[in-house]
């Protein structure tokens, strides 16, 4: 008996070692795994923007660290290819990032070092004159003005037609005439000197001088102020401003007549407001014969869309003096593929489409944003799927993700990914204040055609469901959807405020 309970003993260890056994080899066989240089990159990416996304991780050190060693990764496997060069501009502007919270020296000069390496170790791309002039801007608060202006030189001089080469040659001119400014305070001593001489050489005639010094005052001091010179710019000035008020609105009235030719709807703020200001497109989801998702009591969300998408554009036109222009105004159908191109023919810097949820389970509720891309869940492609509309059914589910993937370039899903991050963020915190039981479902990939066509960042807000018998009730309510516009016109804001390069 006590032999057989050995020899059970026995085949249980050899059992439990050859599972030992197994998992090791699976587990070399899993470190063993070769990821490409586009693999490891888009795995650091996404760490990247979940650091980015939330404030709670970057107030801890490690947490960057952590991020900054994936992209160490991707230089370490890969040194010269496109993915590294990307790599090294996103380390230095973590240490960047580090530096702010930290306020450690030493992340500030291991931001320095990786921009610089930009710049020498790989041959000139996009990033190039965006790390040059980040080094720039990193020596000029350090006070070191000399640096700071050779670097600027350099982007305008050597890079002339990069995206920084406007930026640079200004803040050129500024360090200049900064230090011209600081010459010219710095040079009273040798004045005096140069005053005391002739003093020297009138002591007969101390009398005289100081009467021709008082009357070359007094001849000096009556010339501001003849009153017939008085009377003439009174006169005049006020003609000359009604002139310019009457040009001010001719311009208004010629901006509006565009939309005629162009699509969409134009409001630009009052006061005459630069057309260099951003230009938004605000696109309210469905409309017309399109009712989107309704609730049990009937409320539509194309209305929803609307009533949201008006007070985003007033918060944007008088908050915060941007040009918006709305794909549509009022209870009407516009096709999906019109939306993005009325952003396009306008040259808009952002496109932002506001729809309301919907679900086949009713205790589905929360609010996200989804930018473009290849989606990852069942989920983010139901809900692409119910907003295209007629479109999706026209394509077969792999041939809309293979041509999606063709027409998604990196830099516009990386801003698109960042303005969602930073609308779904504030959108959340908020609107948590007036219903606290709203759910952060975050931010998303989702192939949808709204946001495929445009050729700026676009984002898609879902705002709730419908289908929720609590949240419904909420969007019924005007003071709620104005908190919901406001939150996203406040997160609008804040990514054009803080907008950085894209990696």
């Amino acid at each position: 008996m006590s032999v057989c309970q050995f020899q059970i003993k026995i085949n249980k260890a050899s059992l439990i070692i050859g599972i030992f056994i197994l998992c090791l080899q699976a587990s070399s066989a899993w470190a063993g795994k070769s990821y490409s240089a586009k693999d490891l990159y888009y795995l650091a990416q996404k760490s990247y923007y979940q650091l980015k996304n939330s404030p709670d991780r970057q107030q801890y050190r490690h947490h960057w660290e952590k991020v900054i060693h994936q992209f160490s990764k991707v230089i370490q496997r890969y040194p010269k290819s496109q993915q590294a060069y990307k790599a090294t501009f996103t380390i230095a502007s973590l240490y960047q990032g580090l530096n702010s919270v930290s306020k450690n020296v030493k992340d500030l000069n291991q931001s320095l070092r990786y921009y610089k390496k930009v710049s020498s170790d790989f041959q000139k791309g996009t990033l190039t004159d965006d790390a040059l002039f980040e080094s720039a801007e990193i020596y000029r608060n350090r006070q070191n003005l000399s640096a700071a202006k050779g670097i600027f030189k350099t982007i305008f001089e050597k890079h002339p037609e990069s995206d920084q080469a406007g930026k640079a040659r200004l803040e050129y001119k500024k360090l200049v005439s900064l230090s011209r400014t600081t010459q010219k305070k710095a040079e009273p001593k040798p004045a005096i000197k140069k005053s005391i001489v002739p003093e020297k050489k009138k002591k007969t005639q101390p009398a005289t001088a100081v009467v021709a010094e008082a009357s070359k005052k007094r001849k000096i001091l009556p010339k501001p102020v003849p009153p017939s010179q008085e009377k003439k710019i009174t006169k005049s000035a006020p003609s000359k401003k009604v002139v310019v008020a009457k040009k001010t609105r001719a311009k208004v009235k010629k901006v509006k007549f565009k939309k005629d030719k162009k699509g969409g709807y134009l409001y630009a703020p009052s006061g005459g407001v630069a057309s260099s200001s951003p230009l938004i497109v605000v696109d309210a989801g469905h409309g017309g014969k399109d009712q989107g998702a309704k609730s049990a009591r009937g409320l539509h969300e194309k209305k929803v869309n609307l009533t949201i998408a008006r007070h985003v554009k007033t918060i944007l036109v008088n908050r915060f003096k941007y040009r918006v222009v709305m794909t549509r105004k009022d209870d009407t159908f516009i096709p999906l593929k019109e939306r993005s191109a009325i952003a396009n023919n306008r040259d808009a810097d952002l496109f932002v489409s506001i729809h309301a949820n919907a679900a086949e389970r009713k205790s589905a509720h929360g609010i996200e944003t989804y930018f473009l891309g290849t989606a990852n869940n069942d989920r983010a492609l139901a809900v692409a799927a119910r907003e295209n509309g007629e479109l999706v059914h026209s394509v077969k589910d792999d041939q809309v993700q293979e041509i999606l993937a063709s027409l998604i370039t990196t830099t516009k899903i990386n801003d698109s990914s960042r303005l969602a991050g930073v609308v779904q963020n504030n959108l959340y915190r908020s609107t948590r204040k007036k219903f606290r039981e709203l759910k952060n479902l975050g931010v998303k990939e989702g192939p949808f055609y709204v946001l495929h066509g445009a050729d700026m960042p676009s984002i898609l807000v879902e705002v709730g469901f419908l289908t929720n018998r609590k949240e419904s009730r909420m969007l019924s309510k005007p003071d709620y959807l104005y908190r919901l516009a406001s939150s996203i016109a406040e997160g609008i804001h804040k990514y054009l405020q803080d907008k950085e390069p894209s990696i």
